[in-house]
């Protein structure tokens, strides 16, 4: 009896320890599929999730038996936001993901940079991710860098965010990438929203009226 107790313990004691376990990282799931929304939306659509080795950070080859989030159209039709919020799961370990997009500009006006934001929640309600939560863009230590067709640089103020300067995006298409590390995110709902913000080149009409504001009012300070 005593070693039926005994075994109920140690059964009891490791269950206990792999859902412990479970709870500290998670993966993307293809199901439910990842919601796009946001007024700069035109049309998003995310055609693949690959999860072929879960909890794979920082591993020494990150191309081999990577993960990978695919995103073959991306279309903004405004000069403003798209968020796409990805369902997870437990995992057992941090989950990193490769993520190539083509985004197509379709808005009218080129952009002048290109900014990326990991947070819960969308539109209005849209929080960035905090910091040390171990939701990130591979901060600090990047697999492979963050990089873009259209922009020559990539800046990271912080884990949550990248930053795409150095050039200019056109009308058409240009290949993103980026890598994201995945986390338990149960008390987000198991959910995570990854948002993008074009900045538009001003045009040129509205930048001399803003010119000629300005010096207008400085005109009306020396009278």
């Amino acid at each position: 009896m005593k070693t039926i107790h005994r075994l109920s313990f140690l059964v009891a004691t490791a269950v206990a320890a792999l859902l412990g376990s479970s709870a500290s990282a998670g993966i993307i799931l293809s199901s439910p599929a990842p919601v796009a929304s946001g007024p700069g939306l035109g049309f998003a659509t995310v055609a693949a999730i690959v999860t072929v080795q879960p909890n794979n950070d920082n591993v020494p080859n990150p191309n081999f038996l990577d993960n990978n989030i695919t995103v073959p159209l991306k279309r903004f039709d405004h000069s403003d936001y798209i968020d796409i919020q990805f369902a997870t799961g437990a995992s057992g370990g941090v989950t990193e993901y490769q993520v190539a997009e083509f985004v197509d500009n379709n808005t009218g006006s080129a952009w002048s940079n290109y900014r990326m934001v990991l947070g819960h929640g969308t539109g209005a309600n849209f929080q960035i991710s905090a910091v040390g939560d171990g939701l990130d863009f591979d901060f600090p230590n990047y697999d492979t860098p963050p990089g873009s067709g259209a922009f020559a640089f990539v800046a990271t103020p912080d884990e949550d965010q990248l930053l795409f300067t150095g050039g200019s995006h056109g009308s058409g298409a240009e290949p993103y990438s980026f890598r994201i590390d995945v986390p338990d995110l149960s008390a987000f709902d198991g959910r995570f929203t990854l948002r993008q913000i074009p900045t538009a080149v001003p045009e040129p009409t509205a930048l001399m009226l803003s010119m000629l504001g300005l010096l207008g009012f400085a005109g009306r300070r020396r009278g």
